[in-house]
Formats: C-alpha cells, sequence, structure tokens
C-alpha cells in the first residue's frame, strides 16, 4: 500500500501556525464565554446617581425600621464618597475606582453603618429582582458567626455559588470542631468562592493587615482574598443612639 506523501517543512509550519491560531481564537471565545456568564449573575441598576441616593435612604429607612431604630438614613460627608462608589459599581461603570469584577468588603470602625449600608444595598437588590421576577440570584445578607453555623449544619457545597454578603467578616471563631477534627469553615469556603469566581461582598471591622495575619485568616487566605474584594473604608464614628 502507498504511503501518505509526506509534509514539506513549509507546509507543517503552515499547519502548525493555522492551528495555534484556531486554539488561541477558541481561547478567546472560551473567556468571552465566561465573562459572559458572570454578566448574567448580576443585576445592573439602571439609575441615575440622584434616584439611587433617593432609593438608598428609603430603603436604608426601611433596614433602620426592622432594626427598630427610630432614626433616618442620612447621607453625609462620611458616607456619600462610599455610595457613590457602591452607585459605579452597580450600574458597571467604569469610572468605580476598583475592579467590577470583585466583590465590595466595607472597612471602618463599629457603628459607622457598614453594615446598614450594605444590607440596605441588599434589600434594595433583591425588591427589584423580586418586583420585576427578574432571573437573578437574590443576595444573601449573613453574619459570618451565622454562616460559620450553617456550614456546620448543613454542607459547605450550599453556599459556594450562591451569591452572599457577609456581615462582620473576621468576628467568627477561625477554627471549629467537628467530630473531633478540626475546621476552618470560613477559611476553606473563601478558599472555594475563590476558586469558581463567586463573588462576595463583605463588612469587617479589621483591615486587611490583620484578616491576613495568622491569628485570622493567614497568608494564603489573606493573599486570596485580594483577588475576590475591592477594600473601601468607611470613614467616620459611632451613628448608633
Amino acid at each position: 500500500m502507498e504511503k501518505g506523501k509526506d509534509l514539506s517543512t513549509q507546509e507543517v509550519i503552515s499547519t502548525k501556525q493555522k492551528f495555534c491560531d484556531v486554539l488561541l481564537n477558541d481561547a478567546q471565545n472560551i473567556i468571552a464565554g465566561e465573562k459572559e456568564k458572570m454578566r448574567r449573575r448580576r443585576l445592573i441598576f439602571p439609575f441615575e446617581y440622584a434616584e439611587f441616593q433617593n432609593l438608598i435612604k428609603a430603603f436604608g429607612n426601611t433596614c433602620l425600621a426592622q432594626r427598630n431604630q427610630d432614626r433616618n438614613f442620612v447621607i453625609d460627608k462620611f458616607n456619600e464618597p462610599v455610595i457613590k462608589q457602591l452607585y459605579l459599581y452597580v450600574t458597571g461603570n467604569s469610572s468605580f475606582t476598583g475592579d467590577l469584577a470583585k466583590g465590595l468588603l466595607l472597612q471602618g470602625k463599629y457603628g459607622c453603618g457598614k453594615t446598614v449600608l450594605l444590607e440596605t444595598y441588599s434589600m434594595l437588590h433583591n425588591h427589584i429582582v423580586r418586583k420585576l421576577s427578574l432571573n437573578y440570584p437574590v443576595l444573601r445578607f449573613v453574619k459570618s458567626v451565622q454562616l460559620q453555623e450553617q456550614i456546620k449544619e448543613q454542607s459547605m457545597e450550599m453556599f459556594v455559588k450562591r451569591p452572599l454578603i457577609i456581615d462582620e467578616f473576621g468576628r467568627e471563631s477561625k477554627t471549629v470542631m467537628d467530630y473531633g477534627n478540626i475546621s476552618r469553615p470560613i477559611s476553606e469556603l473563601l478558599s472555594l468562592r475563590s476558586d469558581v469566581g463567586t463573588i462576595t461582598h463583605a463588612t469587617s471591622n479589621f483591615t486587611f493587615k490583620t484578616l491576613s495575619s495568622d491569628e485570622f485568616y493567614g497568608g494564603m487566605i489573606g493573599d486570596r482574598l485580594k483577588t475576590m474584594f475591592n477594600f473601601i473604608t468607611l470613614q467616620g464614628e459611632s451613628r448608633r443612639k
């Protein structure tokens, strides 16, 4: 049987180059597909800034009322810069000072309004999704201590891909005993969420340096925190009365 004709050196080079171009194009298509998946998981707000401010105040008042706090949500010189960044973030505006592909981690002193602001955002987001029956997941707002207990009682996998806002991040015990074994539920969850690219938001009284220390999550998880969060500081003293 006659053997097939061997390709010339030039033909081999040409064929390899064409195949390489095909593979490079495939890689670009995969990247575009992943970005589209992420876009579909995230609700982009359609409001002007003045409208967003009014909505934040209205739902902020709702949040405070549910906490039985007899005061109004106020936008002032301390929280307005953060609210503006939040607006740029939720509208997908390239003027946002951080990375739109990461989550938000609000830092600041206790009582300065971090929790109320992000809980207000989650309430507004979820109300829009439910009101319009949109095909977007709702944001789960949960304290880190409660999240750790729920992971123990349920399953780690239940929390890997669902959108989360972790309140008081860093306040939970860093290790727990589980049937005689030491585990680190929040650290493990952060690692898994980082691996699959799930957007995570949080509030914390602790700085990045503290969160990355051995007394908290350690350097390895701390390094992942940099890829997961935009660290934003909310200025001011306690608003509690």
